[in-house]
């Protein structure tokens, strides 16, 4: 495993997942009742926390994500919890290649919708994942939006702080390299790892779509969605573009 996968595997962990999964997905399974089905396809599902908690809530699920490494946790932690989640390596641009099954909720969270290489490609991919999606199917994505990013000019992140399986402690930096009017900035990340030898670095970077609600719900309209709701957060309260950091949007076929 490169060092990278490793960092990011680190990362994973340091997330409050309890916290996390208790906000999110009472959200997730409203959408997929309201699909009156129970296939999920959770696109860059990462490490499988958000599949494994929808598999245990009864839903047939299949993940997918680019990192070898992430899918190899994710189906780690589907047997240790004893669920079928079917996961497998691919990539969201080609969505359409690799999977002729339908789903009745489709879900892509964490911002992953903003890591496609521009927003002709986001527009594509939201235009497969309609394809995807039986007659009453849902789409929930959350992303950052920039229209706030911008106006507060909020680049840095909060560190985070891990441990790896060696006992190193990791602390992550993150910040936007610039906040320009263009479509993409980069995401850098920087890794500080004490070892005993001492402390070292790896910085690593990710070109990321500035997506704000303009930006996101006209695609979501090129692509078919006939009704869809913004948000705040997994709460369903209100979206305000100027005021809010992050854009949960559900679309209905």
């Amino acid at each position: 495993m490169s060092s990278f996968d490793s960092l990011s595997l680190v990362y994973d962990r340091s997330i409050n997942w309890d916290a996390r999964l208790g906000s999110e997905l009472p959200f997730i399974l409203d959408a997929l009742s309201e699909s009156g089905g129970n296939r999920v396809l959770d696109m860059a599902c990462g490490s499988g926390r958000h599949s494994v908690a929808l598999a245990l809530e009864g839903a047939d699920v299949v993940g997918f994500d680019s990192s070898t490494a992430m899918i190899q946790a994710a189906k780690e932690l589907a047997a240790e919890n004893g669920v079928a989640t079917r996961f497998m390596v691919a990539d969201m641009t080609n969505l359409e290649a690799v999977l002729k099954e339908k789903f009745d909720l489709i879900v892509c969270l964490g911002n992953s919708l903003a890591l496609v290489p521009s927003l002709l490609e986001a527009k594509k991919l939201l235009s497969a994942v309609h394809s995807l999606l039986n007659s009453k199917g849902v789409f929930v994505a959350q992303v950052l939006n920039f229209e706030q990013i911008k106006k507060t000019k909020s680049r840095f992140f909060q560190p985070k702080g891990g441990v790896t399986s060696k006992g190193d402690l990791v602390i992550f930096a993150r910040f936007f390299s610039h906040l320009e009017p263009e479509e993409s900035t980069t995401l850098v990340l920087t890794s500080f790892v004490k070892s005993s030898e001492g402390w070292s670095t790896i910085i690593s970077s990710q070109s990321v779509l500035q997506l704000d609600q303009e930006a996101l719900t006209q695609a979501v309209r090129a692509a078919g969605f006939g009704q869809f709701e913004v948000y705040s957060d997994y709460g369903g309260n209100p979206f305000a573009s100027t005021e809010h950091r992050n854009l949960v949007i559900k679309a209905r076929k």
